[in-house]
């Protein structure tokens, strides 16, 4: 994301929410999601341009997006995340929102929840969003999405896209939906933000659209040639892969001599990256 807008923007979570409308998705376009597609660019697009003055007031009196977002106690980042878009969703002019997290049942069981319909330009848009950090576990099959693994190696890129495109997605086209709506849903889209890191730089490819990140075991860092000085808890993940404003004269963190699990940390040189076990991968 080059904007030097985004670069005026003082209130962190306003700073986050226009980070996860406008920074570029991760997963490439060569990604096959058919029969569904990633949110259109040329509709992120029209929005940036037209949500200048909405950011520029939103950021003069972020107290209510801010009192928004702290509702959900949970810093889960897909919470976060969501609490992010349906702020934009129901107070951007452009912009209506019709649904949001609505169950659907069979037969008195749930079977799934829709995350976003809003009504864009006389079109009905089903919305399912997911905020990742996925790390790349063998630097010899960057091509395969099952290898792009969550930080605590629980989930990973190929379970999580099969999911949303062959139950989340489909589930806009339930009649239930369309009967709550009172409309038909026009089109679906997946709405994938986030960062891609590997140990090696990786090309954009396949899988990621752009030059990943880099992560580091934890015995690389007295060796490397910048040193960490803040770890990012989660939520605060988002608008810091695009910080402007580094203190590079700060302390290097001290750290105990054994680490148990992945952290994400900022560095003097300004990048951020994931500081993982020794072993990590390996169990």
């Amino acid at each position: 994301m080059q904007s030097s807008f985004y670069h005026t923007l003082k209130s962190n979570v306003v700073r986050d929410l226009y980070w996860l409308l406008f920074s570029e998705a991760p997963l490439s376009d060569e990604y096959d999601l058919s029969p569904f597609s990633l949110f259109p660019q040329q509709i992120l697009d029209d929005w940036q341009i037209d949500s200048v003055n909405y950011f520029k007031q939103l950021d003069k009196h972020p107290k209510d997006i801010e009192q928004f977002v702290d509702r959900k106690k949970n810093k889960r980042l897909g919470f976060y995340a969501e609490s992010l878009l349906s702020y934009f969703f129901q107070t951007f002019s452009e912009v209506e929102l019709l649904l949001q997290n609505f169950q659907i049942n069979k037969e008195k069981i749930t079977v799934g929840e829709i995350d976003f319909i809003i009504l864009y330009k006389n079109t009905v848009i089903h919305i399912e969003c997911s905020t990742k950090y996925f790390l790349l576990k063998d630097i010899n099959k960057a091509k395969e999405a099952s290898q792009w693994v969550g930080p605590r190696l629980k989930d990973n890129l190929e379970k999580k896209l099969k999911k949303i495109i062959n139950h989340q997605i489909p589930l806009g086209l339930e009649m239930e939906i369309q009967d709550k709506i009172n409309r038909k849903v026009d089109q679906s889209y997946l709405l994938i933000k986030g960062v891609f890191f590997a140990e090696e730089v990786i090309q954009p490819g396949k899988i990621n659209r752009k030059q990943t990140n880099k992560f580091l075991r934890f015995s690389e860092l007295q060796n490397f040639n910048s040193y960490s000085i803040e770890v990012l808890s989660r939520p605060n993940w988002l608008s810091a892969f695009a910080s402007s404003e580094i203190n590079h004269t700060r302390p290097n963190l001290e750290f105990d001599s054994h680490l148990e699990n992945p952290i994400m940390c900022l560095f003097n040189d300004g990048e951020v990256r994931f500081i993982v076990p020794d072993n990590w991968g390996s169990q």
